[in-house]
């Protein structure tokens, strides 16, 4: 019996070991049809060392296999759940939450621990320097006692930002995913010819279906970076032509300075507060619905005339200051600027902002000369020499004509449309700076266009010893200056009746969230009494000759003729001797007597006066 079942059993173990057999050597079949010499390579080995490989690489194909098909799930799976489970918000590099999103990335443990980074020079400006803690100028002096910057960027670090790529993060206890990626888009380069551009852009993710946690993100971005602005005015410029071509936001940021404090501008404090509560007024959130139900276009601008170097500039970036928004400077004069570019410009403003145009005189929109009865030709002149004449004049005509129409840009007309056109932007600040307001055409400075003009004049007495005391009194340091800034405190619809000082017009952003909108009617500008012409804190004794600062002043604004010359020349005269005001006191009859006979002599010859 026992024999009859040896044979099968026998048989079995044969069928066994062969199909082990064709196992191994699967492998070395399936290698040998992608990797030519593979099974000589593999017979060397195993004649030379006695070792088969087979097993190794078979092993090395079930795990490369095996990681492949994860990896083909995992990405199947994946994306089904950015299809499904995530929602996005897609920024571009023009817009300013671009800037906010980046900087606030930028800061984050992200940044600090990610492997793909983008370094950049951390240039910082004048006012970013001065809020520094550690600056040790001592260390930039030389044996001379002068000051030597040349190692000065190398101890500024870099700054680093997350780089082009998917970036992924956690912020309360919530996943996000920050892709920083560019796309190439076709723009107008120099001389009108085509250039492919590269465009950035970030897209912002997170996990679930709602994007809320995406907003709050961008509004907490966006809150860090505006703290950071406090006290900050922030300049605007229209993007150059390549850009305004791409139909994108025709604005740029093109500098952030620190905002001028009203107290500063050197002007009659009364007009000064007309100039504060007329714009007040104009800004309050109720005002719009009270010039709608009126029908009047919601606009209003401002003329500020006068001689160069009193003020005029210095008003409207303190009104920017005050009010806390942006300046949008536009320059007439741009040969690059079109109507058509100039009418996109104004109807891309913000509700509220300040747009500023200088030397509106300079820019051609003088007063319409009336040249037809000088130039036309009289009827008795019919000889042939006469006609070429005219004609020749006509030629010439037509030809500077065309000559000042290609410099200049804007035409009267279409800055007019602009202003106020059917498709003008409302709710803007215009402000116009001139040195000749008699110069400019009657169409431009009419009510509705120009509702308040701003005379600056030269300096008077009062104002020059304003000038002086600013200039010596004591520093205030930047952090307890911002700290000291008292939070605004009025709603729509009460009347301040309070003194309200300039020394108090702080120059913040006003919180016009917390305001309560259902005020219809804007409340009436409140009657303030003249500013006082000091800061609060009085500055303290001259310590060395026993005078106060005061006395000084008035000592040296009683050596000066009033209306005779204006703050930004006594003020050149002061920065030249900024901390020594009894210098100051003892060298301006000198300076006095050459400046005026150097104004008396460009009277007699012309040209530039030179102290």
């Amino acid at each position: 019996m026992a024999s009859k079942y040896l044979k099968p059993l026998k048989h079995s173990n044969i069928a066994d070991t062969n199909s082990t057999m064709k196992f191994s050597e699967l492998p070395a079949n399936i290698l040998e049809a992608f990797i030519p010499g593979y099974s000589i390579i593999s017979r060397f080995l195993l004649d030379a060392l006695g070792f088969d490989i087979t097993s190794v690489v078979s092993i090395c194909v079930l795990i490369f296999g095996l990681v492949t098909a994860v990896k083909f799930l995992w990405r199947h799976a994946y994306q089904q759940i950015q299809t499904y489970f995530m929602s996005y918000i897609r920024i571009e590099h023009h817009d300013d939450i671009y800037d906010y999103i980046v900087e606030w990335t930028a800061s984050q443990k992200m940044s600090k621990n990610s492997r793909n980074l983008i370094a950049k020079t951390n240039n910082q400006n004048p006012w970013e320097l001065m809020e520094e803690d550690d600056l040790d100028l001592n260390e930039q002096l030389n044996n001379n006692g002068l000051l030597n910057f040349s190692n000065w960027e190398a101890k500024i670090p870099p700054k680093f930002e997350p780089s082009y790529g998917s970036h992924s993060f956690f912020h309360k206890g919530r996943f996000f995913q920050f892709l920083r990626d560019r796309k190439q888009t076709m723009g107008s380069g120099w001389g009108g010819y085509t250039t492919m551009q590269n465009d950035e852009y970030v897209i912002l993710s997170c996990l679930g279906r709602s994007n809320e946690p995406i907003k709050a993100l961008i509004r907490e971005a966006r809150d860090v970076y505006l703290n950071k602005q406090t006290s900050r005015t922030t300049v605007r410029r229209p993007m150059p032509k390549d850009k305004r071509s791409s139909g994108r936001a025709g604005w740029m940021r093109a500098a952030t300075r620190p905002s001028r404090p009203m107290d500063t501008v050197v002007l009659d404090h009364d007009l000064k507060s007309r100039v504060l509560n007329d714009i007040n007024e104009y800004l309050h959130p109720a005002t719009p619905a009270w010039y709608s139900n009126r029908g009047i276009p919601y606009r209003r601008g401002y003329l500020l005339h006068g001689p160069p170097g009193t003020g005029k500039s210095s008003l409207a970036w303190a009104i920017s200051g005050v009010f806390g928004v942006d300046i949008y400077c536009i320059s007439l004069v741009d040969p690059n600027l079109t109507e058509e570019e100039l009418g996109m410009l104004f109807t891309s403003l913000p509700r509220r902002c300040v747009v500023l145009l200088e030397d509106i005189d300079s820019a051609g929109l003088s007063k319409r000369q009336e040249t037809n009865a000088n130039d036309k030709s009289k009827t008795d002149a019919t000889t042939t020499s006469t006609i070429s004449a005219e004609i020749t004049k006509a030629f010439e005509s037509v030809q500077k004509s065309s000559d000042k129409k290609d410099k200049q840009g804007i035409s009267l007309s279409g800055l007019l449309n602009a202003i106020d056109g059917v498709a003008s932007h409302e709710g803007r600040v215009l402000i116009m700076t001139t040195n000749f307001p008699d110069k400019l055409d009657e169409a431009l400075i009419r009510p509705g266009r120009i509702d308040m003009k701003v005379a600056f004049t030269n300096a008077t007495r009062t104002q020059i010893r304003e000038l002086f005391t600013r200039m010596y009194s004591p520093d205030t340091p930047t952090k307890a200056a911002a700290a000291a800034i008292p939070a605004p405190t009025a709603k729509i619809g009460t009347i301040p009746t309070e003194k309200l000082p300039m020394s108090k017009i702080a120059a913040t952003r006003s919180p016009l969230e917390s305001l309560d909108p259902n005020t219809l009617t804007p409340p009436e500008s409140p009657k303030q009494p003249a500013t006082p012409v000091t800061s609060p804190t009085p500055p303290p004794p001259y310590t060395e000759d026993g005078m106060p600062l005061e006395e000084i002043a008035t000592s040296f604004a009683d050596v000066l003729p009033e209306d005779t010359f204006t703050p930004a020349e006594i003020q050149g005269f002061l920065l030249t001797r900024k901390k020594e005001p009894m210098k100051a006191l003892a060298e301006v009859e000198a300076w006095r007597d050459a400046l005026l006979a150097a104004k008396e002599e460009k009277r007699g010859k012309g040209g530039e006066v030179k102290v």
